[in-house]
């Protein structure tokens, strides 16, 4: 006799229950995966100039839900117009040399960026659009940057949040769609 009696439906349903979780972590990677190569083959598909020579909207990207692959692509795309953005704009140096170093930068630059896609890049942009990006989306940003909540003294040399600033933990979706904090 074995230090603890298990009855065989119990067994079946814990080995049951093994192997869904194991469908699941394999479905997770499996839609990672399908998210990533539908990302590259809209990057390779979808350059922003048609043959016409017209430009097409750009799509919004989500630092939360793309896979490694598209993170790489962004990456540089992001590094390179933040990268133009600073020579272009002398107050825009305002932006830390190291604002890749702190997340909620990322996310603000994305924001800005993608802002200025819509007034740049798109094909029939509203004709206050990049008045907009000028006067309210780059002011607004910079503002922030400085002054705002998350502003950081990176002005000279980088200095990193205090350890425990940027939560470690994962947030994720169960199997009703509901959120929750692993």
């Amino acid at each position: 006799m074995s230090d603890i009696d298990v009855d065989p439906v119990t067994s079946q349903v814990v080995h049951q229950a093994q192997l869904i979780s194991q469908l699941r972590q394999d479905l997770d990677r499996l839609a990672s995966e399908v998210t990533d190569a539908y990302t590259d083959v809209i990057a390779r598909l979808d350059d922003p100039h048609d043959p016409s020579g017209t430009t097409r909207a750009p799509a919004a990207w989500s630092w939360r839900t793309i896979g490694p692959h598209a993170a790489d692509q962004l990456w540089a795309q992001l590094r390179g117009w933040v990268d133009w953005l600073r020579a272009r704009y002398p107050l825009a140096k305002r932006i830390p040399r190291w604002w890749d170093e702190h997340p909620e930068f990322v996310e603000e630059l994305t924001a800005l960026w993608l802002a200025w896609q819509f007034a740049y890049e798109q094909s029939d942009p509203p004709m206050t659009a990049a008045a907009d990006w000028h006067d309210r989306w780059l002011p607004g940003l910079l503002d922030r940057l400085e002054h705002g909540a998350f502003a950081t003294n990176c002005s000279t040399e980088h200095h990193p949040r205090p350890p425990g600033c940027y939560s470690t933990s994962v947030v994720t979706q169960d199997s009703y769609g509901k959120y929750k904090t692993d």
